[in-house]
């Protein structure tokens, strides 16, 4: 009796375990469609993101009919740090989109971040303080299944970058030195880069930036990297996507670096196709 007590217990943990393995996780998650315009429902969002103990960092508008809030918590920024190279992980992106008369309300999804950018901690207790903050229609961004373990080794083909396979933007001999020349690169006046928000992590010589982009001129690689580019590319289809802004610079001791493009853009639309209008 008792060897088949622990084999149904033992039997029982093996189905969790490989439900568990088997869940699939969406890039981003719609909140809400409601008739309000955009500065009235931008202004109801910042408040209940506040309400639910978020603080916000930044905010700004990367295109025209749309606003991206960006937050941090206590909950965000201790699982950051748990993590070499967390502090991707420490802001929350919630777009407002005003669009065909409707104003959507959608979010990154924190969870697949949390596989995507392989923090040790967890994002779920985030996903429901959004959840509950800000509502929950349904995910989207992804027709392939992401699973956690495909999302923590996520590469878009043979060749391409990883999560571990960053842009290495700069190297300087202390940590402050390093945030110095950041904030006085983002402060350019007539650059395309500027600065949404800054977050520094707790305990850490980590802090993350992140930065808006906007053409300022027609050449050509500005225009590459300029945010409504970069949207008529990638958010052809359903719901906005916009939430995809701001970039993030990340600052690590004496170090600066950000995620290749190749790998953010790709982990946030697994759909694209190699070549095309719409082609990665």
């Amino acid at each position: 009796m008792k060897q088949r007590i622990i084999a149904t217990l033992l039997g029982c943990l093996l189905i969790g375990a490989a439900a568990a393995a088997d869940t699939t996780y969406q890039p981003f998650v719609l909140a809400s469609v409601s008739d309000s315009g955009l500065a009235e429902q931008t202004a109801a969002t910042v408040a209940a993101l506040e309400n639910a103990g978020f603080s916000v960092a930044g905010q700004y508008a990367p295109v025209e009919g749309a606003n991206v809030i960006v937050v941090t918590s206590p909950e965000l920024q201790a699982v950051a740090a748990q993590t070499p190279r967390g502090g991707y992980g420490a802001a929350q992106r919630i777009s407002v989109t005003e669009r065909e008369g409707k104003t959507e309300v959608a979010f990154v999804n924190p969870v697949y971040i949390q596989h995507a950018y392989r923090l040790e901690g967890d994002l779920q207790p985030v996903y429901d303080s959004l959840k509950n903050a800000l509502g929950e229609r349904e995910t989207f961004g992804a027709k392939k299944k992401m699973t956690a373990k495909k999302l923590k080794k996520y590469h878009y083909m043979v060749g391409m970058q990883r999560f571990d396979d960053p842009s290495e933007l700069g190297r300087f001999e202390t940590y402050e030195a390093a945030v110095a020349a950041v904030e006085e690169g983002l402060a350019a006046p007539g650059d395309p880069l500027s600065m949404v928000y800054r977050i520094d992590l707790p305990g850490r010589q980590q802090t993350v930036f992140g930065v808006g982009m906007r053409a300022t001129t027609d050449a050509e690689e500005e225009i590459d990297i300029d945010a409504a580019h970069q949207l008529a590319v990638v958010d052809f289809e359903g719901y906005s996507k916009v939430a995809y802004f701001p970039y993030e610079v990340l600052v690590d001791g004496g170090n600066i670096e950000a995620l290749h493009m190749r790998f953010r853009m790709a982990v946030h639309f697994p759909d694209l196709s190699m070549m095309g209008k719409h082609g990665f």
